[in-house]
């Protein structure tokens, strides 16, 4: 009989255990729907990656085993890289990715640390409002370019430049009153530039140059 009592006893403790791990792992998902950044990636948090997608931001949680070396990749479906970038001596992170100004598609987000390597596919079908822009190289040999914006009234642009991995270059807000235009030199960096252009609406304007 006393036998029976405490074989019991330990049934609903272990009940009571898996409870309190139903419970916990679904207070994780709760805070991973939410809004976070990287102090909301709990100790106690599952080690591994994940995404969340809501609408052209992908989040990207990551807890490794140990602190270490750990290398974020993002290729389009014909594998091609179109951003990449390392945290050095972190365990864990939660890092927002903007597909906004990428065009519609399947990628891969490509995460390697100590353990190896691990994947998530994510598909992106956000359609954004296109700025109505323009852009013009005015010398080949020194990358002059100008960027030229219609615009009616007073409006805020931010222009971002970035070379052909997606590492951002420049980035400024432009408070303009009426029709924009500037000219950007950039005879210190060869190769492809790619530009982006912002209004404070949230339409964009992209040119691969």
């Amino acid at each position: 009989m006393q036998q029976t009592i405490v074989t019991a006893r330990l049934m609903g403790c272990n009940q009571f255990i898996n409870l309190m791990k139903n419970i916990v792992a679904f207070v994780f998902v709760l805070l991973a729907m939410g809004h976070v950044n990287a102090s909301a990636v709990k100790p106690d948090s599952p080690v591994g990656m994940s995404v969340i997608k809501k609408g052209p931001v992908v989040k990207l949680f990551y807890r490794g085993e140990q602190s270490g070396k750990v290398k974020v990749t993002i290729y389009d479906e014909d594998g091609k890289v179109v951003f990449t970038e390392t945290h050095n001596n972190t365990e864990h992170f939660m890092r927002p990715y903007n597909f906004s100004s990428l065009p519609a598609g399947n990628y891969t987000i490509e995460l390697l640390d100590e353990q190896g390597k691990r994947f998530k596919k994510v598909t992106h079908s956000w359609k954004r409002e296109i700025r109505s822009a323009h852009l013009t190289r005015l010398n080949e040999d020194e990358n002059k370019y100008i960027l030229a914006v219609p615009n009616k009234g007073q409006d805020a642009l931010t222009v971002r430049i970035y070379d052909d991995n997606y590492k951002e270059l420049y980035r400024e807000t432009e408070i303009i009153n009426g029709n924009f235009a500037k000219v950007y030199n950039l005879r210190w960096r060869h190769g492809p530039h790619i530009f982006e252009i912002t209004d404070q609406k949230g339409k964009t304007n992209r040119f691969i140059e």
